[in-house]
């Protein structure tokens, strides 16, 4: 009898061990260590600052500093150390925009401003085996009395396609500029990889295939030659956004460098010139690793605006 307390025991103990494991990779432990966060985020929620005079103060900052510059590599160089010191000069931390974090990277978000927004959708256009920042952002969606409709497309459907699965719907699509055959570096099993790939044109994803023309929250971070340098016209005033008829408020966005570095250099330096001097995006907290981070929101859309 005694053996047996003993056996019983141990089985207990190596049971309650796997239950505290489980629990340590589970999302209940994540939503638990990170409640104090929540908290703290959502009251972005009831700052009320003025938004067009920040955006204005930042735009000005920006086109002071970055305008003059004619070289793109000089251009490309100073463009994270610009941008965060007019964000820091504009207060843009004031409109309460929120820093979620990935495994190896940050996005930002703004949620809405009102009460009962209506419905919230979300796209992920490259998954990279990571659903981190999707998921806190569901979380605390949800804590706001906010459910988020999720896309997410990714080429490879390892991994990534059980991991979006379970947040909202998958496509085992690469999203591209255009339609067509180009290199992409995808994240294969053992890790990237290039190779050509057939490219689903973005505009004929949203307006075809989804039906969607109102976009709250879009994260790219696709990396090769799928999205050349004529995605950067999507947009532009009477570019193809404008032309679909296609409104999108939060954008997260990673420009990679492509084959051609020195041209790619000079079609940034051309389309953030552009982005200024229409004056319709506020394009914040950028960052550098290798490839050129940022977070863009549209001053132009009244829908964006009220909502966020």
């Amino acid at each position: 009898m005694h053996r047996f307390s003993q056996y019983f025991l141990v089985i207990l103990g190596f049971y309650g061990f796997f239950l505290l494991v489980r629990f340590y990779f589970s999302d209940d432990y994540t939503d638990w260590i990170e409640s104090d966060q929540d908290d703290i985020d959502l009251k972005s929620v009831t700052m009320r600052a003025d938004k067009m005079e920040i955006f204005n103060s930042w735009h000005q900052c920006f086109s002071e500093n970055m305008m003059s510059i004619t070289d793109a590599e000089e251009f490309w160089t100073n463009f994270v150390g610009i941008s965060r010191k007019c964000d820091a000069q504009a207060n843009v931390h004031q409109l309460g925009i929120v820093t979620l974090r990935n495994s190896d990277e940050m996005k930002q978000v703004l949620f809405p401003k009102i009460f009962n927004a209506g419905p919230h959708n979300f796209f992920t256009i490259g998954i990279g085996r990571d659903i981190r920042a999707e998921k806190q952002f569901r979380r605390k969606m949800l804590k706001l009395g906010n459910n988020v409709t999720y896309y997410g497309a990714d080429p490879i459907p390892y991994i990534n396609g059980e991991l979006y699965s379970q947040i909202g719907t998958y496509f085992p699509l690469a999203i591209g500029g255009k339609s067509g055959i180009s290199n992409a570096r995808v994240m294969e099993k053992y890790g990237y990889i290039e190779t050509s790939m057939i490219h689903i044109d973005i505009i004929y994803f949203f307006k075809e295939i989804l039906n969607i023309t109102t976009i709250d929250n879009l994260w790219f971070d696709a990396e090769g030659e799928e999205f050349g340098n004529d995605f950067f016209d999507i947009f532009y005033q009477n570019g193809r956004f404008d032309q679909n008829k296609i409104d999108v408020c939060q954008i997260n966005i990673e420009i990679h460098l492509t084959s051609d570095v020195p041209n790619r250099k000079r079609e940034f330096m051309k389309f953030l010139k552009r982005i200024i001097q229409e004056k319709r995006y506020g394009v914040y907290f950028g960052d550098a690793y290798g490839h050129i981070r940022m977070f863009m929101f549209n001053y132009g859309s009244p829908y964006c605006v009220e909502k966020f």
